[in-house]
């Protein structure tokens, strides 16, 4: 069972998501990059004689689909395609052959760009599909970092404002007095937080504003929730349930007001941006009670335990230790939480 609860918790760790991600996407592209794009082409879009195939390639920058046509002639040794278009050329799609396959033929074709490109044959859409390769990734790598580095950079200003008013409201008394109002709930779904600890009214202000869409303004809270918990977190190294269920509200994100998503479709020229809100409600809403189901069900289970996790950061000889202390390992570790003021 520890094994399988180290798997488990090795596969969903966040790191292990994305590290699995970017290399599933370098292997794509250096596999799409070094190997030609084969489309299938139907039997019954192809007449005798001279056909007409189209690849449109529009790159990443691009608003408009830039084609290029050939002419392949279908006779009775199969497809054939003309020497010249065989040809290796830059900025400019190229056919390698033309194989039979059941039910039509299988083009081989290449391209040195990437973006998206669809392919046309006799004025029919067979195909469309992504062009990758290693530029692009590289390219694409680039340009998300900056943007992160802007994101990022834009977020200060935004945590220096709203925790500006957070402190502002706490030598108030009102981010204390909400607190109080909503601890029923926040102990619920929190239990390890002491009654007027600094956690309560961060954690308030984060589900605040995310249920108001404001996710700007959400942010600086979340952190400096997470922040405060883990003041009161035992053991620095692993994720207390508290932290968790943070994190998996959050990811869940209900919304009364998906702010950014309807300034997405308005920038985008939608004419009525708004009618997504009862979607997103209710989608919102599944998605948190989900969440925090889950949360609170793999908190139960013995493999995602904070005992489990520890045993296993402490390798091998600590986990027989614990195991041989026994009961009184079991004790110590459950009476954490009531050690808490």
């Amino acid at each position: 069972m520890k094994p399988l609860g180290s798997f488990l918790r090795y596969l969903l760790n966040i790191n292990t998501i994305w590290a699995v991600m970017i290399l599933t996407g370098f292997v794509l592209c250096v596999v799409q990059h070094y190997l030609p794009v084969t489309t299938l082409i139907p039997a019954d879009r192809l007449h005798p004689g001279n056909n007409e195939v189209v690849i449109g390639v529009r790159g990443v920058d691009a608003k408009t689909v830039t084609p290029h046509t050939f002419n392949v002639t279908l006779g009775p040794g199969g497809l054939e395609i003309p020497a010249d278009d065989r040809q290796p050329q830059k900025d400019k799609p190229y056919l390698l052959s033309a194989e039979p396959r059941a039910g039509g033929y299988a083009l081989k074709w290449d391209y040195d760009g990437y973006g998206r490109y669809e392919l046309k044959v006799n004025g029919t859409l067979i195909k469309k599909g992504p062009l990758a390769t290693l530029k692009g990734f590289n390219d694409t790598v680039i340009e998300y970092a900056t943007k992160a580095f802007n994101i990022a950079l834009g977020l200060v200003a935004t945590m220096v404002l709203f925790l500006g008013l957070m402190k502002v409201g706490e030598d108030a008394g009102i981010v204390q007095l909400a607190a109080r109002l909503l601890h029923p709930l926040i102990r619920f779904l929190y239990p390890g937080i002491p009654k007027n600890h600094p956690a309560g009214g961060a954690i308030l202000m984060n589900m605040t504003t995310t249920i108001l869409g404001l996710g700007n303004a959400s942010t600086p809270f979340g952190l400096k929730a997470i922040k405060e918990l883990q003041s009161l977190n035992k053991h620095p190294d692993v994720a207390t349930d508290e932290q968790v269920m943070l994190i998996a509200y959050n990811t869940a994100g209900l919304a009364l007001i998906p702010t950014t998503l309807l300034a997405v479709r308005k920038s985008a020229g939608c004419s009525d941006p708004f009618e997504i809100i009862g979607t997103c409600l209710v989608t919102g809403a599944v998605s948190t009670i989900v969440a925090i189901i889950m949360a609170k069900l793999l908190g139960k289970l013995p493999f995602f335990s904070v005992r489990a996790a520890i045993a296993e950061e402490a390798g091998p000889k600590a986990a027989a230790d614990q195991v041989e202390a026994g009961p009184e390992t079991e004790l110590a570790l459950a009476g954490e939480k009531e050690e808490q003021p």
